[in-house]
């Protein structure tokens, strides 16, 4: 999978230099979904991923049908009408204009389907006795995280892995959820390192895939995602599209490998090994070491 070769489009770590914090913002006038114009590449990445991996991909739970249905028709008229010189209405699905894609609905995995009209992951999470669970997924680009370990589970169990997470933020969270309204969905930006450039980021398997060395490249990693309540349902969508960059490439921005290192050198060691810098120590050195990235 090739990266975004372009300077990142969002550079979280600049004003949010931690690596644990809610930081939501509302989407106010900016896109649900963003126009993209690699497509394609996210669609077939998908298709691969699915074929390859089945259920750790995507999984669904029957009683997450209405919500699934909802998303997809939401979606769909969101394409079609926000960007509509991209999207087209074709039958229950939409074409994707640049390319002629067409990309089919149907009542047959909802969620599956929709979630190939766009780059991002989508994942569906419902109030079941006052506890939200994650319900139904669509996930071919995790960020060091297994469906499979997360799926039915509420919040504070998907988050419990994280140091430091259930102290800080769960109830936060939590609460967050219970009171998220229709009209107000919001943004959250992630950011993250990782050796290759690879989309489909499962622990474990990328260790043992990739070894890593000192001459290793590392690639900085933006999960753009956002939240919105379904009206009908009442459910919570969660959407993640993942931006992938050559670390070499924050240099377009001035003083954005400096902000980097400090944001790395302030993150706790406990959450510094869950995200990975220690193992990636040998490699981030040779990009610290350079005279250009300070």
């Amino acid at each position: 999978m090739l990266p975004d070769n372009a300077t990142p489009p969002y550079l979280p770590h600049l004003r949010q230099p931690g690596v644990l914090a809610m930081g939501l913002a509302p989407l106010g006038e900016r896109p649900w979904i963003e126009t993209d114009t690699q497509l394609p590449r996210y669609h077939a990445h998908k298709l691969r991923q699915r074929r390859a991996l089945g259920e750790r991909v995507y999984r669904a739970l029957p009683t997450s049908r209405d919500a699934q249905l909802e998303l997809s028709a939401l979606l769909r008229s969101h394409l079609c009408d926000a960007q509509a010189r991209v999207y087209a209405r074709a039958g229950d699905g939409v074409r994707y204009l640049p390319t002629a894609l067409a990309l089919p609905g149907g009542d047959d995995e909802p969620l599956w389907r929709c979630s190939l009209w766009v780059a991002d992951d989508l994942l569906i999470l419902q109030a079941v006795d006052d506890r939200y669970l994650l319900t139904a997924a669509s996930l071919c680009s995790p960020s060091e995280w297994l469906l499979e370990e997360k799926f039915g589970r509420p919040l504070a169990q998907i988050h419990a892995p994280i140091p430091g997470f259930d102290r800080a933020l769960t109830p936060q969270v939590e609460r967050f959820f219970r009171h998220l309204k229709v009209a107000h969905p919001v943004l959250r930006y992630n950011w993250s390192l990782q050796a290759g450039d690879h989309l489909c980021q499962r622990p474990r398997e990328a260790a043992e895939q990739r070894p890593l060395t000192a001459g290793t490249p590392l690639y900085y990693r933006v999960e753009r995602q956002s939240l919105r309540r379904l009206p009908h349902s009442g459910a919570v969508v969660f959407t993640i599209r993942v931006y992938l960059h050559p670390l070499e490439s924050l240099r377009d921005t001035s003083g954005a490998l400096p902000a980097l290192w400090r944001a790395i050198d302030a993150t706790p060691p406990a959450l510094a090994r869950y995200k990975g810098f220690e193992r990636l120590a040998p490699a981030l050195r040779r990009y610290r070491d350079d005279p250009r990235n300070r």
